[in-house]
């Protein structure tokens, strides 16, 4: 979730731009964040995500601008970004299980891993960038994605066939979908990317994450709201899953994290 990475220092530069009818089967949004990296050193460290994400930036290189584009995985564990001469970092949300309908490969070939569109669609991944690259701002390549989902989600049904909300216990999901556990982790593997456990393990760090921006919460509370067995739970799970304990976190920013989507302007998408 773009606006937990770096405990939500760059929700003033996020907007987000709801799917149209065409590429919703496999986008939950589209989104353009800019960034100021000076001041939090030269890494940004994103969370761990069940989303796969098609990701655009445009980086300086001497006088110009050059487009990258990726498609980036599921990930399992925090990651540390380098925002050095990005000025404009851009991309589609996709819904847990695009990936394996997109692309025809399972989602755990994309886990914690960033494969360039070219490397992933052939013909159509170079054709993707040579559009992209000529677009002279974020809001044209963004369009740009957005066009080159909706044509590869023509006729598709993206979204894992698995609920994945509303359970806490891998034996809860397995109970509410009728699987064996041995069969529901190879579907959410093939699907998602990620076992049963990780899902709800970041599921559980998601609900954690978004009460720490309630400053005035003491750590107790926000543990045992979120679902772990104590305090002592939640700081392993801080650790293993960002990298750091969660008043380490905290402190990357000092802003709140907003939830409130940016209104979308009339002459985009």
């Amino acid at each position: 979730m773009i606006l937990l990475d770096q405990a939500g220092a760059g929700a003033d530069g996020a907007r987000f731009f709801p799917p149209s009818p065409a590429h919703a089967p496999c986008v939950e949004y589209l989104w353009t964040q800019q960034v100021d990296a000076a001041p939090i050193g030269r890494t940004w460290r994103v969370v761990p995500d069940l989303n796969p994400h098609m990701i655009f930036t445009l980086v300086r290189a001497g006088s110009r601008l050059h487009a990258q584009c990726f498609l980036v995985g599921a990930r399992s564990r925090f990651a540390d970004v380098v925002m050095a001469k990005r000025t404009v970092t851009g991309g589609a949300c996709l819904r847990p299980g695009a990936l394996a309908h997109l692309t025809h490969l399972p989602s755990s070939n994309f886990t914690d891993q960033s494969i360039s569109v070219e490397t992933v669609f052939g013909t159509q991944g170079k054709l993707l960038m040579a559009r992209l690259s000529g677009q002279a701002s974020c809001h044209g390549a963004l369009n740009t994605i957005a066009a080159f989902l909706a044509e590869a989600s023509i006729g598709r049904n993206c979204r894992a066939s698995l609920p994945l909300d509303g359970c806490n216990r891998v034996e809860q999901l397995a109970a509410q979908t009728g699987l064996p556990r041995r069969t529901l982790h190879s579907r959410l593997s093939r699907e998602v990317g990620l076992s049963p456990k990780r899902i709800l393990r970041i599921q559980r760090l998601y609900r954690a994450l978004k009460l720490v921006q309630d400053r005035s919460s003491a750590w107790t509370q926000i543990a045992a709201r979120s679902g772990f067995a104590d305090q002592a739970h939640m700081i392993r799970e801080f650790v293993d899953l960002l990298g750091e304990a969660p008043t380490a976190w905290r402190q990357r920013s000092r802003l709140p994290i907003s939830s409130i989507p940016r209104a979308i302007p009339p002459n985009i998408l």
